[in-house]
């Protein structure tokens, strides 16, 4: 009994491995986690950042300043303070309120 309980835990053991190499190799929905970009006075940071397909990004207001976000379907109205998170899409996030301030987003 004890061996056939040993060969079942080995057998399942390297399915599981397998099975997590797969979703890692596949870009598994947890290689991709979230990504903060903070809403300064006039500019975003990062400038520019590539992400994971499925990555989410959790902007954060941290100026004294009012910005609005406008990028690819995303349209967060003006605000102060707090957070907006969003599902990342490859294009440029801008503030209509600030001329220049943009951060550009990569989803590979």
């Amino acid at each position: 009994m004890t061996r056939k309980l040993t060969l079942i835990a080995a057998v399942l053991a390297v399915a599981l491995s397998a099975a997590a190499g797969s979703a890692l190799a596949n870009g598994g929905a947890h290689a991709a986690g979230s990504k903060t970009i903070s809403v300064r006075d006039s500019f975003f940071s990062p400038k520019s950042l590539t992400v994971s397909k499925g990555t989410t990004l959790r902007f954060v207001w941290a100026g004294r300043l009012p910005h609005n976000i406008v990028g690819p379907g995303t349209n967060i109205g003006a605000r102060v303070r707090g957070s907006v998170s969003v599902r990342a899409r490859s294009g440029s996030y801008i503030c209509t309120i600030h001329r220049g301030m943009k951060v550009s987003v990569r989803v590979r």
